[in-house]
């Protein structure tokens, strides 16, 4: 499976809004909303989601079923983190679009 990037703010909200607990990281975790997301990338090959705004991207990507390796808000460090909602959404995210 190639890489698909998704730029079109429709495909973009639809994609979000098919996890809520993606929906919950971006707004409240990394305090960015649907409206500064510029493009989502999946790659069903490697089983990741990349979301980009205009400066940052933010990569999703699983390790398994419980963990994710994901940007820590704080350090801005990618790291391994317990969440097994996220590993799954990420899965289905990939399974659905790529």
């Amino acid at each position: 499976m190639a890489d698909i990037s998704f730029s079109d703010r429709d495909k973009i909200i639809e994609i979000i809004n098919t996890s809520s607990r993606l929906k919950y990281l971006l707004k409240f975790t990394y305090q960015i909303s649907l409206d500064d997301i510029v493009s989502i990338r999946v790659d069903g090959d490697n089983f990741k989601v990349d979301i980009n705004t205009e400066t940052t991207m933010f990569r999703f990507k699983p390790q398994g079923l419980e963990d994710v390796i994901m940007k820590n808000p704080e350090t801005g460090i990618l790291q391994l983190t317990f969440d097994p909602a996220l590993a799954q959404a990420i899965y289905n995210i990939v399974d659905e679009y790529a």
